[in-house]
């Protein structure tokens, strides 16, 4: 038996930092497009898991999911296993269409992709939000990670999302209704950029949670205005306004960056101070930064423009457009 499935990344979360445990509410908006996680799982008749994590070019042989410990970097793909109680012998191959530590969920975007094809090999259907709920406490309570929620509910909904965190970690979704006009300009101006390193979340995490202990810092400050960019957010988005979306997104990168001086990276400001020399509207970090990734919103007709002096300087664009799917599984041929 062959199973695929496919969950999307995001980019641009309006209000990161709000879906966590220590903002206790919040509000997100964020956009999946069309860089997936790819899982594929093949049944073999031999006991044991084989897993190919193709983007690190590593192989885990793993005898006994029952057995296994979680001391491994791709644990969140063992816990998966284990929590889905699978006992079959399985190949699965995992990749991913963004570089590793990208920024833009893509741990989780893999956790749901390989979670939905679990899901469809045991027969159990679920829905995105049974999915999304399960990749969360996949990392919050059997692995013991800092893990806000977004990311989860992104990769298993798809779209532009709108969530309403009203008691971590429960949470309303609900889908953005962007016009074909907004769509079609969003992504024709939008870059998303690799800023070339990997970043941890996790570690940021815990740093910015250092910094909310003094309820007077710029830390408390920083979180009280990112609660309030995905409402503004919304309001540009539905009246098609790029360029007020564009000053959100300023103010949403500038309160990431307050929350932690290494949520920024000396490549972030290289590759904005490149950009905004050429001309754009806005720009803002993906996800907990320290690396990964940024989006950029270019002036009309700046965008190729931008984008070749990006290149010249070594950075990658990473061409993407919206995806309205949510994660799938299939029975392959």
């Amino acid at each position: 038996m062959i199973i695929e499935s496919i969950a999307s990344n995001r980019i641009a979360d309006f209000g990161g930092w709000t879906d966590t445990w220590f903002s206790r509410t919040g509000h997100i908006l964020n956009f999946a497009v069309d860089l997936y996680a790819r899982v594929t799982v093949v049944t073999k008749e031999q006991a044991g898991v084989t897993i190919h994590v193709q983007d690190y070019g590593d192989v885990l042989e793993i005898p006994s999911i029952e057995g296994a410990g979680y001391d491994d970097k791709h644990a969140l793909l063992i816990a998966a296993l284990k929590v889905m109680n699978i006992k079959q012998g399985l190949y699965v191959f995992i990749s991913a269409d963004v570089p590793p530590g990208c920024g833009t969920g893509s741990s989780a975007a893999v956790s749901v992709a390989l979670i939905k094809a679990l899901s469809v090999l045991n027969g159990e259907y679920l829905v995105a939000h049974e999915i999304a709920r399960f990749a969360h406490r996949l990392e919050t309570e059997e692995l013991r990670i800092e893990s806000g929620i977004q990311d989860q509910l992104a990769a298993a909904y798809g779209g532009v999302s709108f969530i309403e965190m009203y008691e971590y970690p429960n949470a309303y979704v609900s889908p953005v209704d962007v016009s074909e006009e907004t769509r079609m300009t969003l992504e024709n101006r939008w870059i998303l950029v690799y800023e070339g390193r990997r970043h941890l979340s996790g570690d940021v995490h815990k740093k910015v949670i250092q910094g909310l202990k003094d309820e007077g810092s710029p830390s408390h400050r920083a979180l009280s205005t990112l609660k309030e960019t995905a409402l503004a957010a919304k309001q540009a988005l539905l009246k098609g306004d790029i360029v007020e979306l564009g000053k959100i997104m300023d103010l949403n990168n500038a309160a990431q960056k307050a929350l932690h001086p290494e949520i920024t990276t000396a490549n972030f400001e290289k590759i904005e101070a490149i950009a905004r020399r050429v001309g754009i509207v806005g720009a803002m970090i993906n996800g907990a930064g320290g690396g990964g990734s940024i989006v950029l919103i270019a002036e009309a007709g700046k965008k190729t423009e931008i984008e070749r002096a990006l290149a010249k300087e070594g950075f990658r664009t990473l061409p993407c457009r919206m995806s309205f799917q949510p994660a799938r599984a299939w029975v392959g041929g």
